[in-house]
């Protein structure tokens, strides 16, 4: 397993990320809580990474904490969930809350991510349970705060993370637009979590 990639930052969206090291790009997925964690693009960066092998393709996934990957690894473990839901449970919620629902039987606020219904929520529940809790990974550095993206918000950006989410490009839209009059200072990162709110 390949531990972990640094290298120059190329190119970063929301849900993806370029890392040239050596002449070579590495395309890693990565989830709101590691986009809110990158440096501007052109810097160096490093992040932690886990590679998905299936008969018919490969996928990257990157990592700003070790915490994170672990939750990813764990949350893959479990029947019906695959490292596309899984990328999509880490953008709903962080890390170290999702470990808190699981951990305190909070389905409610499982099912309330995207992609997660009422027997996945369960199923996370039971089978992650005992598994997150060796894993410790509610230490001091997963409850630590992210520092949040420097400039404007970027609408274009949210738009993508949105429809790779699974939402059509007009709902998005709608309700980005509605989060623009709502608040006048957000991360990149805020904007997507408001909107997936009002949708």
């Amino acid at each position: 397993m390949i531990d972990f990639v640094s290298g120059n930052l190329v190119e970063k969206k929301p849900m993806q990320v370029v890392i040239e090291n050596n002449g070579i790009g590495y395309i890693l997925h990565i989830s709101l809580h590691t986009y809110s964690a990158l440096p501007e693009s052109g810097m160096p960066v490093q992040l932690k990474t886990y590679l998905h092998v299936r008969d018919d393709s490969m996928q990257f996934f990157g990592f700003a904490t070790e915490e994170e990957r672990q939750v990813f690894a764990a949350l893959i473990s479990v029947s019906g969930v695959g490292p596309k839901l899984a990328q999509t449970i880490l953008c709903g919620i962080q890390a170290v809350d999702l470990v808190s629902a699981i951990q305190s039987g909070d389905t409610v606020t499982l099912t309330g991510i995207r992609g997660v219904g009422r027997k996945t929520a369960q199923r996370l529940v039971v089978e992650l349970n005992e598994k997150l809790s060796q894993l410790g990974v509610l230490s001091d550095s997963a409850s630590g705060a992210i520092p949040a993206l420097k400039g404007d918000p970027m609408q274009e950006e949210a738009l993508l993370a949105l429809i790779s989410l699974g939402y059509k490009k007009q709902e998005a839209e709608k309700a980005l637009q509605r989060v623009k009059h709502s608040d006048k200072q957000v991360t990149v990162e805020d904007l997507i979590k408001i909107a997936l709110q009002s949708i």
